[in-house]
């Protein structure tokens, strides 16, 4: 339940661009990327959530998931979340919620997102949030099969020492808006 909550608030933090066509095959191809296990773990939270069974996460049920995960977030916060995972929703009314498609495909692409920054700050001991281009890429090397079918190198780049932001590259690694 941490997790979601914590990939809840990626949503908020990462301002992801959400609603168009490219989005949504982009978040699918992502949850299909979940592990059987990481999958079934977000629908079991998305079931919890979804206390009364309605097939969608209302704002006061997305309150209490976050209340019950130790997450402070105000009603604006909760419909913002709500707007971001299912943009087509305009009113303010309390009916809408977020269906659990949308729910899995926000929860692939804020846990492959922290998966990579997690890897990188690694790589970052001193905390400047940019790691070397060559140690980039050789850790990279183990999950390349996650992010593309391409066999060649994901950095591309003569200068090896050169120093890449990785909140942007992880960004960029999930097709996500920069």
């Amino acid at each position: 339940i941490r997790q979601a909550a914590k990939c809840l608030e990626y949503v908020l933090k990462a301002e992801p661009l959400f609603g168009d066509e490219g989005e949504i095959v982009r978040r699918s191809l992502l949850a299909s990327k979940l592990t059987p296990s990481q999958r079934q773990d977000f629908i079991d939270v998305f079931n919890i959530a979804d206390n009364k069974g309605s097939g969608k996460i209302s704002i006061l049920e997305l309150r209490r998931f976050m209340q019950g995960a130790r997450k402070k977030s105000t009603n604006d916060e909760l419909l913002e979340m709500i707007h971001k995972a299912n943009p087509s929703i305009t009113d303010k009314t309390l009916e809408r919620g977020i269906s659990l498609d949308e729910f899995l495909g926000v929860m692939a692409e804020a846990e492959f997102y922290y998966l990579f920054t997690d890897i990188f700050q690694d790589l970052d001991p001193t905390g400047t949030g940019y790691v070397r281009a060559g140690d980039l890429d050789e850790v990279l090397d183990g999950v390349r099969d996650l992010i593309s079918n391409d066999r060649k190198s994901l950095i591309d780049v003569e200068d090896q020492e050169m120093q890449v932001d990785y909140e942007q590259f992880a960004k960029m690694l999930l097709g996500a808006a920069l």
